[in-house]
């Protein structure tokens, strides 16, 4: 058991039906065999990737091993036209940040990819205005 959970749902259009699974198998699979980078680096960024191989690509390589996945899509004839995907991208980032740090910095070199500005530690002297707070 992973201590990851990376959620993928996919909601009909109609707000119908939704299916929520995990996907961090595919992302893992993808971050080891370096493939789809551009879609991963849309995933670090907070995007979900444009196109609709993608999903279909995930949800072939997730429904040999997730049983409800895949009846869930025989019942419904597939991923329809109208079909609304969404992933926690939150936890894609803290999975690949933790596990595949060299994908990472590679991810970080391409083109388009958010910068991160990080704050340094320590603290700020608030004493000066405390004597404004007051009423």
């Amino acid at each position: 058991m992973s201590k990851y959970k990376v959620r993928f749902t996919l909601t009909s259009g109609n707000l119908e039906t939704a299916h929520s699974c995990d996907c961090q198998k595919w992302i893992r699979h993808l971050a080891t065999n370096k493939v789809k980078m551009s879609d991963l680096q849309a995933l670090f960024n907070g995007k979900f990737p444009a196109g609709k191989m993608f999903v279909l690509d995930m949800l072939e390589f997730l429904r040999k091993s997730d049983g409800v996945l895949d009846r869930f899509l025989i019942k419904r004839g597939g991923v329809q036209n109208d079909d609304l995907p969404s992933i926690d991208n939150d936890a894609v980032r803290q999975l690949l940040n933790n596990e595949f740090p060299d994908v990472v910095a590679e991810i970080a070199n391409l083109e388009g990819t958010k910068r991160v500005i990080k704050r340094r530690p320590g603290t700020v002297d608030m004493s000066a205005l405390k004597a404004l707070a007051k009423k």
